[in-house]
């Protein structure tokens, strides 16, 4: 085996989107952007996406192996890469492909930090280099990096009957913090455009329905307290706040669905007229409605809004160069 020397993680570590600056991030797919590469980018990008070995993995978290690089991975190195007086030609590729997994598997980690919580840290390793193997990324933002880490964990063979279920509810949770944090931020209606403009929810609050309580996972140390805690569906929102962070709360579903049928866009005066029976009663929507506007939920349908903050929100330890810029949470 082709011995590398150790290179350590360095570099600006991306915070987890509890907040921060909004962009209108476009995902492309990645077969389509593959289909216009050279040959070599593409071999290029083979090679990164094979496993990390070697003296590169001793700088992870991942289970130690002593294999070495496949013979693909040399023969990219050799094809496309010339040696220096220093380094030969998968050394030189090496550099890159240590690189591309140090930044993957810290940003894939810091976006699920309550899922590697309950899961421990050797089981969520495991889980997170099978998933990355399986599902190079897709994006050229690190933010869609998990985008289909749940799916994965319904269905990974790691995991038993009862983990499978929490913890895709989990990362549902955790990725709609991803979303919520991109998301455009349409106009707010005032009272007068509840009567005659299109009614909806913003692009930012998204609405889960979970087979388990997901949502109290955030406070417990560990796993333990998911095997005694009755296996309910609940519904959650999760949406950005005016400051910036995010916000979670638990819905009764009768709310939800209601939620669920606004999200297209609703004239209020013809919505009401076709409820159908039986429906909540006058007081309860009223109510429904109230918390929604403080909230921030509701929406001018095709009418753009501010991504707007709150200036006196305490914006410490921003990193520039940081894909993601993180304030405090807010109690």
């Amino acid at each position: 085996m082709l011995a590398f020397h150790l290179l350590k993680k360095f570099g600006r570590r991306r915070k987890n989107p509890k907040n921060g600056v909004i962009t209108n991030c476009v995902k492309m797919n990645l077969a389509k952007i593959m289909k216009q590469c050279e040959p070599w980018q593409k071999d290029f990008f083979q090679a990164l996406t094979l496993p990390l070995r070697g003296s590169s993995r001793k700088a992870t978290e991942l289970h130690p192996s002593d294999e070495g690089h496949s013979v693909e991975f040399f023969s990219i190195a050799e094809k496309w890469i010339k040696p220096n007086q220093v380094l030969s030609a998968a050394e030189r590729l090496e550099l890159y492909h240590r690189q591309y997994w140090y930044r993957i598997l810290d940003s894939l980690a810091e976006d699920f930090p309550v899922l590697r919580k309950m899961s421990g840290d050797q089981v969520f390793w495991d889980l997170i280099e099978q998933y990355l193997l399986t599902r190079p990324s897709q994006s050229f933002t690190l933010r869609h990096l998990g985008e289909g880490f749940a799916v994965f964990l319904s269905k990974s063979e790691i995991l038993n009957n009862q983990q499978r279920r929490w913890f895709e509810a989990i990362a549902r949770i955790e990725y709609a913090y991803m979303e919520s944090f991109e998301a455009l931020q349409s106009a707010l209606p005032q009272a007068a455009d509840l009567e005659n403009k299109m009614i909806g929810i913003q692009r930012h609050v998204r609405l889960l329905h979970l087979p388990v309580p997901a949502d109290l996972c955030v406070d417990w140390e560990d796993f333990a307290p998911a095997y005694h805690c009755p296996h309910e569906s609940v519904s959650v929102a999760i949406w950005r706040r005016p400051s910036g962070s995010s916000g979670i709360v638990r819905i009764p579903n009768e709310e939800a669905c209601f939620l669920s049928a606004l999200a297209g866009g609703v004239f209020l005066t013809e919505f009401f007229t076709q409820l159908p029976e039986p429906h909540p009663e006058a007081a309860q929507v009223s109510s429904w409605f109230a918390d929604w506007q403080a909230r921030g939920w509701l929406c001018i349908k095709g009418e753009q809004g501010l991504n707007a903050f709150d200036i006196d929100e305490p914006w410490q330890e921003k990193q520039a160069m940081s894909s993601q810029a993180m304030s405090f949470p807010q109690p």
